[in-house]
């Protein structure tokens, strides 16, 4: 499966108490749902632990078999 991050897309809001918001778009070659594949990951230096909280997932026309999953994610950065 061939998979990559859309880095233009990339948005982290903190609350008052710390917990991370992180807004993406993962576009890959999988119909299959990546809800286990971002438990931790890094943007910009800073290592993020927490779950994915809702994905939508959708062909993008014409590109034979790439799917954009827009990813809702909250959890803690350090």
């Amino acid at each position: 499966m061939a998979e990559f991050i859309e880095c233009g897309s990339v948005s982290i809001s903190y609350d008052a108490q710390g917990i991370a918001t992180v807004s993406f778009v993962v576009v890959n070659t999988s119909s299959s749902d990546l809800f286990g594949d971002y438990n931790s990951f890094s943007f910009g230096g800073v290592s993020f632990t927490g779950a994915v909280m809702s994905m939508q997932s959708s062909p993008i026309a014409g590109s034979n078999g790439w799917n954009q999953w827009q990813i809702q994610w909250q959890g803690v950065g350090n």
